[in-house]
């Protein structure tokens, strides 16, 4: 896939989602799957989105917290086997962009647009002034397409990012999953911790969470794991949180057991599927008594996979 960060770029007869894509949820999915379509027409798929949330952007507030991070989204885009990933720079000058200005000089005149999809509700330009119905008037002066999705629903509710959100700050991963189309995850590298798993016989797996990617409650789950470029997955289980047992202080981080795994995948990328909230984070009077609670969610971790494969 190709990646486009910088605002300078020219490309042509593309298929243009266009959207923030904060969650990838079942709702944006359906976009995807349209702009794929028109391959057949010779149109490379293009989702064009933004390099932060365009409230942060306008606020200059930092700490918003994402479903998925940046990297994490060019990561599940490749793999939905989108051609390109725009993730234009969200200025105050961009902002003031008027709509018409916006369709002219980027969607068209950069991104080459011949098709744009975009959903029922979609808004753009300076003040949000732009909307599905000035994407239509203004597409045969322009020369592009418009595909307009409806609202995806599930229990007689939008699918939207906001709902996943509240699924997810309750621990609510099965919920979360069937909204997203797949199980909520933590995607990134495989870095050296303290290795104190290892001196109690259950060694893990640790990434940094990124401050900007939106965890759930502090606990352990039952969990998934893909290792990326490679086939297949593995189950294990996964604590969020701060290890209140081995270490004071600490920051909030990601750090799973993979059951009957014994490879060293420092600097791999490994995708965590939190599956099932199995318990709170808690602590423990000793590295023993950790020991045997982890073993106790190991098993457990056994009998979701055998049940659930």
């Amino acid at each position: 896939m190709e990646y486009i960060k910088d605002p300078d770029f020219r490309l042509e007869n593309t298929a243009v989602a266009l959207g923030k894509f904060e969650g990838l949820h079942r709702g944006h999915q359906l976009l995807f799957d349209e702009i794929k379509k028109q391959k057949e027409y010779g149109l490379k798929s293009v989702v064009f989105t933004f390099d932060m949330p365009p409230r942060s952007a306008l606020s200059g507030d930092r700490s918003y917290q994402q479903i998925y991070t940046k990297e994490e989204r060019r990561l599940l885009l490749e793999e939905m086997q989108i051609d390109i990933l725009i993730e234009h720079p969200f200025t105050k000058e961009f902002a003031a962009q008027t709509p018409e200005e916006f369709i002219r000089d980027v969607l068209v005149g950069k991104a080459g647009a011949k098709k744009v999809v975009v959903g029922r509700d979609f808004r753009f330009g300076k003040k949000r002034s732009g909307d599905v119905a000035l994407l239509q008037e203004l597409a045969p002066k322009y020369g592009y397409e418009l595909i307009v999705i409806e609202k995806l629903q599930m229990d007689h509710q939008d699918v939207s990012s906001t709902r996943i959100r509240a699924y997810l700050e309750k621990g609510e991963m099965e919920e979360a999953a069937l909204l997203l189309g797949r199980p909520y995850a933590v995607l990134g590298e495989v870095v050296h911790g303290k290795a104190l798993g290892r001196t109690i016989q259950i060694p893990t797996a640790n990434q940094c969470a990124d401050q900007n990617k939106l965890l759930p409650p502090n606990g352990v789950y039952i969990s998934r794991i893909h290792i990326r470029g490679e086939e297949g997955s593995y189950y294990g289980i996964t604590n969020v949180g701060v290890k209140p047992t081995v270490e004071e202080h600490a920051a909030k981080d990601v750090e799973t057991n993979i059951v009957d795994f014994h490879r060293d995948i420092y600097g791999s990328i490994i995708k965590v599927e939190l599956l099932h909230y199995r318990r709170p984070e808690m602590q423990f009077s000793s590295l023993e008594a950790l020991r045997e609670q982890m073993e106790k969610d190991v098993n457990a971790a056994v009998q979701y996979a055998q049940k659930n494969r």
